[in-house]
Formats: C-alpha cells, structure tokens, sequence
C-alpha cells in the first residue's frame, strides 16, 4: 500500500495539488448543512453508544407514574374504564396532595357507560325513572369536576388534517423572534371532549416522533394549527411552580430554550430535548388499583408529580429507548422530568456541528499532509491514539458537560480519506510495479544482450591468448604453461608466447591498469602492438629494451582515457638457456629449483609502457638452469584479498613455489600458484585479474 523509500511513506498525488484539500471542503460543507448520507444515522448510533455506555443514574424521584397495569384491567374490568372511575382515581391521587396530575390519555368521545345512556338502551324502562337518572350529572361532568378540583394536564396528539377549532391554550410568552418558524408544526389534533379541556389547569402536547422505533427527542413545545403547546413534562412542571405561563426562547439559530420564571431548560433549534435516559425502574409505577383501594402511604404521592398512563397490555405500543428497552410512553415523559429535576438535560448547541467540521478538517488534514511524511509503521498506532482521542473526547464532553458531540462523522471521514489515501497509494504502487516490471524486462534483455556481448568477448579475449601446452608440443627444449583468470567477465592481463624461430622462444606477460572492458581493449591492442613491432623489426638488429621503445610510441600515440601496461617480456635461446628480459614496470619475476633459494630477477627497464611517450628500456641478461622454473605474475596474484581484506602477498607465493623438484613440470608448479590463491581467498569476490606464467629451459640432453 505504502511505497518505503528511506524508510518513509510515499504518497501518491492523491494529496497534491487542489484535488484533495477541495474534496474536504466539500464534505466539511456537507456536514454543515446536513447533506451528508446516512449523517443521521451515525449520529443518532454514536449518541445512543453515549447513553449505552453510561446511562443516567437515577437521582431524585420527583415522578411517580399511576399504572393503569394487568391488575387494574383485572380488578376494574376492561379498557375504557368508566369516566367516573377515572374521576374516583384522580380524586384518590389528589387526597395525597400532589404537585401536579399529568394525564397520558385522551378522551375525544363521551362516555357511553352514562346511567342515563344505559338506561335509554332499555325500551321499558319508565319515563319517571329515564327522567330523573339522566337529571343526575353525567360521567364525564363528574370526571370534569374532578379535573377541575386539582392541577391536572390533558393532552392533545397532533395529526394530519384540517386547521382545528379554537382550543384551550396555556398563555405563552415568546422571547426574541417567530417560534413557529422552528418548532415541530401539527397541522390537527386529536383532542379530548371540551368539557373536559375547559376543566383542566394545563394543555399539553403528547407527540413525539420515532426515529427508526427509537424515541431520542420529544418536543419541549409544538404547534398545533399556529398555537404553541408544552408537552407534558414542561406544563406539569408549569402547574407543579404555580407560574401562569410558560417561556419560549428564540435566539438567531432557533428556539434557544423554554421553562418559566426561573426555570430554562436548553432545547434544539426546533424546540426538542434529546432524552438523557436511565434504565426502566419498577420503583416509578404504583398500580392504579392500589390507588383505588386506598393501598398506599402518603408518601408515595405527596408534592410528587403525577402522571397517569398505560401499562396493560394491548392498550399501548411501547416504543423503543436508545438503552435498547422497550418502556410505556408514559414513562418517557418521566424520564424527562427526572432529567429536568436533576439538571442532566443533554445538549446540542448550534455551535456543535462547528466543532464537528474543526475536528474533520484537523483529521482531514493529517491524513493528506502527516501522515504520508511518517514512517509507515508510525500510521497503526497514530490512527489508534486518533481514534480512541475522539471516543474518549466526545465521551467525556456527554459525561462531564452533558454535550452532543458527533465524533463518529469526523471518524468515518477520517477512515474515508485513510482508505482513498491508501487505495490511491495501492493504485500508484500497481501502475509503478507495472513500470518497473516493464524496466525490469528491458534491463533483463539489455543485460542478457550484453551479457552475450561479453561472454563472446571473453571468447575472443581468451582466443588470442595462446595454449602455451599447444604451441611448444613439439619442443622439448622448452617447458611453459600459462594461466589468465579474469576478474570480471574480461580483464586486462595479457600473456603471449611463440617460437622466434627455430632456437629463441619469446614470451611476455602484462597488466593494465585496471578491469572490465576499457583494460581488455587496451590489453588487446597492447598485445596486437607488441607482437607486431617484434615480427616487423626482429631480434638480429636491436635488443630487447629498443624494440619494447618502439612499442611504447605505438602504444602511446592513440590513449585518450590514459591507460599504461606493466609487462615482463623475455626471450630464451634454447641452445645456451640464455635469458633476456626487459622489465617495464612489472612485478619482478621469481626463479625458483630444487635446495635451492628462491631468487628475484631484478633488473628493472624502465616505467610501464605508455607512461612516457620517449623512453629507452634496457635489456637484461640472465643464465637460466635447466633445473630453474621462472615463475612470472601480475599483481592479481600477491594482491589478492580474503574476506578480512588481507593480501596474499609475496612471501605466500613464495611459500606456495617452495618444495620444487626435479619431477615438477610448469604446469604443477602453475597449480601450486593457483590454489594457494584460492584457499587464501575463499569465497571472497576476487579484487583483480589472476594470471601467472611459469617457463622451464630445458638443456639437451635433460630428462
């Protein structure tokens, strides 16, 4: 994914130039104004991971919720209860003096359960008697008068449909700009009977919307045909503080907060509050059919906020929690209470989403300009620390100053972009792989083309370099083998050897200056040169020294990159052993025979040929033996390197030359040079072109 170079990351141009930094902007702006897809529902999951992970505790108990449950159904008989049961239950709830009655149930039709309905039903029931019941007040007058006789709440469910007739309305005072420009707007209402709206202290809103079977947030208030409402929670709490109206603030991004006198409770731009939920507790339900058997202790209810709802079951859906629990609506609302009580009501600022756009363009930014300068090792635990900063930042901020943060939006940017970076960075490496595979053939059939070059000039090199076995097999005067070994494909040692004529042998070995292919080219034309000037001029009128002068001009005329050659060459009259030699510049020969001291030939002619345009050699004479081999080598041989970058040296040639006897030939005392070389060297890479020359003359007469 990455590409290592120096030990760095390399990043692909996915973050140069304006393409990347104009594709965060775009996605920052997106999230600002919620175009984002499936924003909603990362939100909504990281905030339910919140209150998963640390759910409210439940502090004080200010609600207590009247349970119309199995038992009551069971005691009381089936839903809809008798409206003058619902009066004696609330009257039984007021004898305990609470702080407010909440009722979560609405009541649109007229009780058919009335006497005097009852009796209307009864074709023989006497007129007297139809009379006189029907003169008593009806089921709902009575729960009306009930309602009426305590701080009671009825609701309203806002649904589709036409503008609804007047209705009673809790006085609102709007502070700062149009409300019903931001809050949840019903267009309807399901309502209770008037009668029973006009007995009540408060009206409220019971809607609330799901999201995705989850309720998160329940409106503080709404609008129900252009009328504002509280809900439930907030007017029971009107009622609970005597105050005679409820606020509503409007700030420059919406409805900032609603409450009354002291009392403000932060709100969402349309008026809600995110629901800070605790757990389901059976502690906050009082069956109503303890309450109508007169069951409980004054202090179960007294200056309690009471709400009266559902349990039984197939009255009511029970919706969802963002703790996953399945509750009664009812208990929602007291949630909300408890949350208000306790001062834990979760925000969501308007400024939020501009800390979320500062947190995706920080991460946004480390992912297109920090990290492709780390270390590819370095991304693993930077991303880690990143992310788990983000968990640990937003969760702290829910539960230390109760703030929303979306942290999951800017995390699932911040792994977009990581991806994309690393999917770019992957496609770069496959179109780079691709090039350097493509170079790699290219270079493969370039190296084997010149791989097959050298190999066919090494052929040549080591083609005119004679067989010294070959050209003396029919001379028994003369014993000489030869041995070249270059160090790189071709080298720049030379040997040459061939008869005069009938009774002189001419033999040279030398060394260019240097490896590879500029000294065999150099050693070619060296070679070419010398034998040429010796064929053409001859022995019979100069010496040795004049003809080598000669081949130096050669040599030196044509030499642009300055090359030179050491060279040892000698010519052997095989009828006296009579030697002689001129020595340009070359490692001085070694004589070596049987109980005898190794000697050095020391004669020295002059400089390496192609050093000095103008020189004159000398020749040098020497009387060989017939029992002397002459062991003649380049600087391959006393300069070669083990792995410990020691040199063979003099002293191991001579020691490897030591032992000669009569029954040695050049070509072993050759391979005694050869392999002490080698097991000197081992498997060390070798430093230099090996090559060594060993000449015997050989008297007449002599085995």
């Amino acid at each position: 994914m990455f590409e290592l170079r120096g030990g760095r990351s390399k990043l692909s141009p996915f973050g140069k130039g304006w393409a990347a930094p104009a594709g965060l902007l775009v996605l920052v702006l997106f999230h600002l104004f919620s175009l984002v897809p499936f924003q909603s529902f990362l939100r909504t999951f990281n905030f339910d991971l919140y209150q998963l992970v640390m759910p409210r505790e439940r502090q004080s108990a200010p609600v207590v919720i009247v349970d119309i449950d199995e038992e009551s159904l069971a005691r009381y008989g089936q839903w809809p209860w008798p409206r003058s049961l619902m009066a004696r239950l609330i009257e039984e709830i007021g004898v305990y003096n609470p702080a407010a009655i909440g009722i979560d149930v609405i009541m649109p039709e007229a009780d058919r359960s009335t006497p005097c309905q009852s009796l209307r039903l009864l074709p023989s029931t006497p007129e007297s008697l139809l009379e006189s019941v029907c003169a008593l007040p009806s089921n709902d007058e009575l729960l009306a008068q009930t309602l009426a006789a305590y701080p009671t709440v009825l609701g309203v469910a806002g649904i589709p449909g036409n503008t609804p007739k007047a209705m009673p309305m809790t006085p609102v005072r709007i502070k700062g700009g149009d409300a019903l420009a931001w809050v949840r707007q019903f267009p309807s209402a399901l309502r209770n009977l008037p009668a029973l709206e006009a007995a009540v202290s408060g009206h409220a809103i019971l809607s609330a919307d799901m999201d995705r079977g989850v309720i998160r947030k329940v409106p503080m208030v709404a609008a129900v045909g252009g009328n504002i409402l509280p809900s439930l929670s907030l007017e029971s709490l009107r009622l609970a503080a005597g105050s005679p109206l409820f606020d509503v603030s409007v700030g420059e991004w919406g409805i900032s907060g609603v409450g009354f006198a002291d009392l403000s409770i932060p709100t969402e731009s349309d008026g809600s509050v995110w629901v800070h939920y605790s757990h389901h507790d059976p502690d906050r339900f009082v069956s109503a059919s303890r309450v109508l058997m007169g069951a409980i202790s004054p202090g179960e209810l007294e200056r309690r906020l009471v709400l009266i709802g559902f349990t039984g079951l197939g009255l009511v859906d029970f919706p969802t929690t963002s703790l996953g629990e399945r509750v009664p609506g009812v208990e929602i609302h007291a949630q909300v209470l408890e949350s208000i009580f306790d001062g834990e009501v979760l925000q969501r600022p308007y400024w939020a989403r501009w800390v979320e756009a500062g947190l995706m363009t920080v991460l946004g930014l480390v992912v297109l300009y920090l990290l492709p300068r780390l270390k590819a090792w370095m991304h693993i635990p930077i991303v880690a620390g990143l992310v788990m900063l983000l968990a640990a930042g937003g969760l702290l901020a829910y539960s230390k100053y109760l703030l929303l943060l979306d942290v999951a939006s800017p995390y699932v940017l911040f792994v977009v972009l990581y991806i994309a970076m690393m999917a770019d960075s992957l496609l770069s490496e496959e179109r780079q792989i691709d090039t350097l595979e493509e170079d790699l053939r290219t270079q493969r059939e370039e190296a084997a083309r010149v791989r097959g070059e050298m190999e066919a000039a090494k052929r040549f090199q080591m083609g005119i370099v004679p067989n010294a076995m070959d050209v003396f097999a029919g001379e028994p005067r003369i014993d000489l083998d030869a041995f070249m070994e270059p160090a790189k494909m071709v080298g720049g040692d030379l040997y040459d050897c061939f008869m005069l004529d009938e009774h002189r042998v001419f033999f040279v070995l030398g060394d260019v200056c240097g490896k590879g292919v500029p000294a065999s080219l150099f050693m070619v034309i060296s070679k070419t040169l010398c034998k040429s000037v010796l064929l053409r001029d001859g022995l019979k009128n100069l010496e040795l020294g004049q003809l080598v002068s000669r081949a130096n001009v050669e040599i030196a005329r044509d030499n642009p990159e300055m090359l030179f050659v050491t060279a040892f060459l000698g010519v052997i009259d095989l009828r006296t052993g009579e030697l002689l030699y001129c020595n340009a510049g070359h490692e001085r020969p070694v004589l070596v025979a049987e109980r005898c001291r190794s000697l050095e030939l020391e004669g020295a002619s002059g400089p390496p040929i192609a050093i000095v345009d103008e020189f004159e050699y000398t020749t040098h004479r020497h009387q060989l033996s017939s029992e002397e081999f002459l062991c003649i080598f380049s600087d391959g041989v006393t300069e070669a390197a083990n792995r410990d970058q020691q040199l063979f040296g003099k002293e191991r040639l001579l020691s490897a030359l030591q032992g000669v006897t009569r029954d040695d030939r050049s070509t072993s005392m050759l391979e005694r040079v050869k392999q002490g070389v080698y097991r000197f060297v081992g498997d060390a890479e070798p430093s230099d072109d090996l090559t060594v020359m060993v000449v015997r003359w050989r008297k007449e007469g002599s085995e």
